[in-house]
């Protein structure tokens, strides 16, 4: 897949934001899994988002975001909106750089993510249970407070800050690869295929949603951003009704496909992780292992990287999937 020319563009902005958060994150492990290797018959690679130390990737675009206009955001504070997995970032980047955060979730977002983002020094405002409801809170709070506001997974800044899990696997990897991430709104695999394609563009780029949000995937096969109704799933932190402005493009331009994994799927890499890889995963972290497991002979030559991308799983619902019969 031929790189377009504006993309090249971003190669500045992408080591840019390299080195502002090279500071605060050190590059995380990549580690060969003995089992996946030996269950799909080729080197499977997996990409330890989960050991951050938020337990998620989102600390890369919180802390790009921040650093971007740090002065601003010391005197005026930032808000954003989040699920769960950003919100925890944000509040862990800010605190760490002197930055009052304020972060609005929904009433239904997990109780265990809402305590961890408080934990970590971000107040979080509670909105009604719905997309818009978050976002005019959002926007509501900027207004009034003139704080910064921090996209989750759309802003250039975003962007760049998750491009740099590929700019670390392009050093930690020699050969092409195949590449699996999850896709909610689109920043981590918008950014991560970026980098990689960029630096090595024969590589291929494959992204996963579950089944129950695949407002990626529904908007490529439309061509089109299209807006999905969010259903439950214990991929809580894959759920976006419609994919960014920008990470669409992007992904429109440079991912292979997108593959979707059903729930019982992600049960089982979630159990497997567990049991094999002695990794704790939430199940927006483990569908990239589940699409290699679910058809691996349609992701591609040379290396399989899973990307995990986290690892804030309640501890209830892990007991529980440990606790289910079967094998891992």
């Amino acid at each position: 897949m031929p790189i377009p020319p504006e993309h090249r563009l971003w190669n500045d902005f992408l080591r840019v934001a390299r080195r502002r958060i090279a500071g605060y994150l050190p590059p995380t492990p990549l580690v060969r899994s003995e089992f996946l290797s030996r269950e799909l018959r080729r080197d499977v690679f997996l990409k330890l988002e989960s050991l951050q130390p938020v337990g998620a990737f989102k600390v890369r675009p919180a802390f790009n975001g921040i650093l971007a206009s740090l002065q601003e955001c010391r005197a005026a504070g930032v808000v954003t909106n989040s699920s769960g997995n950003f919100a925890q970032a944000v509040a862990f980047a800010a605190t760490r750089l002197g930055v009052d955060s304020c972060i609005v979730m929904m009433r239904g977002a997990s109780e265990f993510k809402r305590r961890r983002t408080e934990a970590f020094g971000g107040k979080v405002v509670v909105c009604d249970d719905s997309f818009r409801s978050r976002a005019e809170t959002t926007e509501r709070i900027r207004k009034e407070s003139g704080r910064v506001a921090l996209h989750p997974f759309d802003s250039r800044e975003s962007i760049a800050g998750n491009a740099t899990l590929g700019l670390e696997l392009l050093d930690q990897i020699g050969e092409d690869f195949t590449l699996l991430a999850p896709i909610s709104g689109g920043g981590l695999i918008a950014g991560t295929a970026l980098a990689v394609k960029l630096g090595r563009p024969d590589c291929r780029i494959r992204g996963v949603q579950a089944q129950a949000n695949p407002s990626m995937k529904r908007s490529l096969e439309a061509d089109r951003r299209v807006l999905t109704e969010p259903s439950a799933s214990l991929a809580d932190a894959l759920t976006v009704p419609r994919p960014g402005r920008n990470t669409f493009a992007l992904v429109r331009a440079l991912v292979d496909d997108v593959a979707l994994v059903g729930e019982e799927a992600m049960r089982s890499a979630i159990r497997l992780l567990a049991i094999e890889e002695k990794l704790v995963v939430e199940a927006g972290g483990a569908v990239s292992v589940a699409a290699a497991l679910a058809a691996p002979r349609e992701v591609g030559g040379g290396p399989l990287v899973c990307v995990v991308s986290g690892g804030n799983i309640e501890p209830n619902l892990l007991r529980e999937i440990l606790s289910e019969p079967g094998e891992a």
